[in-house]
């Protein structure tokens, strides 16, 4: 009885991580900010690897290998944001303006008089 509910646990979090997976890519085209493609690039995208590594480890046949994938996971919740912010910070730092004009924040352009 366990291993059906194991199973069908797993399965659904593959659903919903590839679920996530496909709305980050789907958002990949249709942002046009480069703030929104980070913002659509780190969330989903962790999310579903968040359901992904969850199911993969129920599924485990050991449990070495669970925690190996545990710690991806951790190792992933723990870089991910932190590269993102960096991301956006280095993207803000070159000047690179974003995509939509109504997003553009006026301190960016604003000359010094």
């Amino acid at each position: 009885m366990i291993e059906i509910i194991r199973d069908v646990v797993a399965g659904t979090l593959l659903l919903v991580g590839s679920a996530f997976a496909l709305v980050a890519a789907v958002g990949m085209f249709r942002m046009r900010d480069v703030y929104a493609r980070i913002h659509v690039v780190t969330k989903p995208a962790t999310l579903s690897l968040v359901a992904t590594l969850t199911a993969a480890a129920l599924r485990a046949p050991s449990w070495g290998s669970a925690a190996l994938l545990v710690l991806a996971l951790v190792l992933q919740l723990w870089t991910v944001p932190a590269a993102s912010h960096l991301l956006g910070r280095s993207i803000r730092r070159t000047g690179v303006s974003p995509a939509v004009p109504d997003a553009i924040d006026e301190s960016w352009t604003a000359e010094e008089s």
